[in-house]
């Protein structure tokens, strides 16, 4: 009887032992869940902490030049793969992002948007790993000789140090579309508590040209990085470069093709080189043509203003309007030296299809004479600039000047 039950017994931890090869089971041990190859499957969630937290915890040797610090306690980090090695841009790094903030992975090794794609939910544990920063990038890795003198820094986790730490929690689901990059707010630029928050974070850049896009020169030419000035379309202003730069490897797949012409919405990694923004392309699927109007080579029509402004969407970013002048409200030739007048696409005075021009300057921001303000005549077509605004009903553009008339 005693040999019956220890065959019986035997069979089962052989039968148990078989479905625990091709899969684990969750931390509840409610569901199997498909086995990774990659990665550590036996880690299980705890002492999980927000990246946000971790870079406050450690916000000391963040900040400092180039420092280090091995991680001691027992956390982890829960995170989505926002950006990898695919095109070559990003080299031996990930970035990584939760609901509170993001940081870069670096890791010695290639191929890692093979099993690291962008929409993969990976669970890492922290201890024993290094935090730090580069130029106050936040990073996790290693620790790094450098060969000319024998000092440590900030470096990469070995490979097979990193396939320890890390498991894949969504095997074969990882979904690109449901990573969703955040607007790139142009007016906190130089703002250091934004750039803090927002520091490898996914994000876009909107309506903005390559300054040094002209049809030939390329994105970094003779294998070399560059970084790329970016102009403001909607000002005409080049954005100072010590602030913000598009930043480019000389290995990348796309070095060698000529950057665009054109006026774009840039998505990429936004990683900091100290107090400067360095946007890191993944792939030139990252650039996309602006939502056109707006711009001064094509200005928002009168019902596209109209549109904007009823939606909600216009924003306070200088834009431009063409129309025909309807009606001249009001023209001040003394102290302020500004005019309202009203325009429509047709040149009719339709209710609800018509933008008033509020307070509006002659051509580069003049004001008004007697003389000047005889071109104001209805019937003319303007191109004017400003902000678009629902001021108690009234669709208005104002505090801007005349463009053009004709």
């Amino acid at each position: 009887m005693k040999k019956i039950k220890f065959i019986a017994l035997a069979f089962l931890a052989l039968t148990l032992g078989s479905c625990m090869g091709d899969g684990y089971a969750d931390p509840d041990l409610t569901e199997k869940v498909p086995a990774s190859p990659w990665g550590n499957n036996s880690l299980r969630e705890k002492n999980v902490i927000s990246i946000a937290d971790l870079k406050t915890q450690f916000a000391t040797v963040i900040n400092s030049d180039n420092g280090y610090k091995q991680i001691e306690k027992d956390m982890m980090i829960k995170a989505v793969v926002t950006g990898n090695d695919i095109s070559g841009n990003i080299y031996n790094q990930v970035s990584v992002q939760d609901a509170s903030g993001a940081i870069i992975i670096a890791i010695n090794g290639s191929g890692l948007s093979g099993y690291l794609p962008v929409g993969q939910k990976i669970l890492v544990n922290l201890k024993g790993l290094y935090i730090g920063s580069y130029k106050k990038l936040p990073q996790i890795g290693g620790v790094n000789t450098k060969l000319s003198d024998g000092s440590l820094g900030m470096g990469k986790i070995e490979r097979a140090i990193w396939n320890e730490h890390f498991k894949i929690l969504n095997p074969g689901e990882a979904d690109a579309s449901t990573v969703v990059p955040e607007e790139f707010d142009l007016t906190k630029l130089t703002d250091a508590a934004y750039m803090d928050a927002n520091v490898g974070k996914l994000m876009t850049l909107k309506k903005v040209k390559f300054a040094s896009a002209n049809g030939t020169n390329v994105w970094a030419p003779d294998d070399t990085n560059t970084s790329l000035e970016l102009i403001d379309a909607e000002t005409g202003k080049r954005i100072n470069k010590n602030n913000l730069v598009v930043r480019n490897s000389g290995y990348s797949k796309f070095a060698n093709e000529v950057v665009p012409q054109g006026v774009f919405d840039i998505t990429g990694i936004f990683t900091r080189y100290n107090n400067t923004w360095q946007i890191v392309l993944r792939s030139t699927d990252d650039l996309k043509a602006s939502e056109t109007g707006g711009t001064l080579e094509k200005p928002y029509t009168v019902a596209q203003a109209l549109e904007k402004i009823n939606a909600g969407t216009a924003g306070d970013a200088k834009v431009y309007a063409t129309g025909i002048i309807v009606k001249v409200k009001d023209v001040d030739t003394g102290t302020y030296g500004n005019g309202t007048f009203v325009i429509s696409d047709d040149g009719k005075d339709t209710e609800g299809k018509t933008l008033e021009v509020f307070r509006c300057y002659n051509i580069d921001g003049a004001k008004w004479t007697e003389e000047t303000k005889k071109i104001l005549v209805p019937g003319k077509k303007v191109v004017v600039s400003g902000t678009l605004l629902d001021y108690n009903g009234t669709k208005e553009i104002k505090g801007g000047n005349l463009i053009s008339i004709k």
